[in-house]
């Protein structure tokens, strides 16, 4: 089973490979890389002038790789959700596919943007595996509302949520 990472455009592979290595070092499964035409042009808001991250999840859905276990994909322009201005990722609880907009983390300092990214893939891939939501502000799966908020937390997932990824892992049919 794999991780598929999957880009939309003009993602740097640097990034992809960066943000498959950490996914590797998390999550513990290998990950496979994948460019894809624009496929989410129909979720584009022109009055948000955004993209609508449900229906990105809802292209994402349709795809299909072998011996796919989760994918997220990487993307470069702004997205939405329901009622936020602006979201960096979407994920369904317990769902397969993961989005992440680099649109709002990038930064000057390559190595931040780099960590920035992969903490919200690793925040997704959470959702996906069931973590919800943490409350400890360090924890990767603590909501973030700003790059402040990404800046400030871990990388890493806090002692209970860990548990709770090891549980589901250890769910897994492999």
């Amino acid at each position: 089973m794999y991780i598929y990472l999957i880009t939309f455009g003009s993602i740097e592979k640097r990034l992809l490979f960066a943000t498959a290595k950490s996914i590797k070092e998390t999550f513990g499964f290998d990950v496979r890389l994948s460019w894809v035409a624009s496929g989410f042009k129909h979720a584009y808001d022109p009055i948000r002038k955004q993209y609508r991250g449900g229906k990105i999840l809802e292209y994402l859905s349709t795809l299909y790789y072998p011996e796919l276990l989760k994918m997220v994909a990487l993307i470069d322009a702004d997205i939405c959700e329901n009622s936020f201005n602006f979201v960096f990722g979407v994920a369904k609880l317990y769902g397969r596919e993961a989005v992440v907009s680099t649109f709002r983390l990038l930064s000057q300092d390559e190595s931040l943007f780099f960590e920035r990214v992969s903490k919200e893939v690793h925040h997704e891939l959470g959702h996906t595996f069931g973590l919800t939501h943490c409350d400890n502000p360090k924890c990767v799966m603590s909501f973030s509302r700003s790059v402040l908020d990404i800046d400030s937390k871990s990388k890493s997932f806090c002692e209970s949520c860990r548990m709770r990824l090891k549980t589901a892992l250890s769910q897994l049919a492999l």
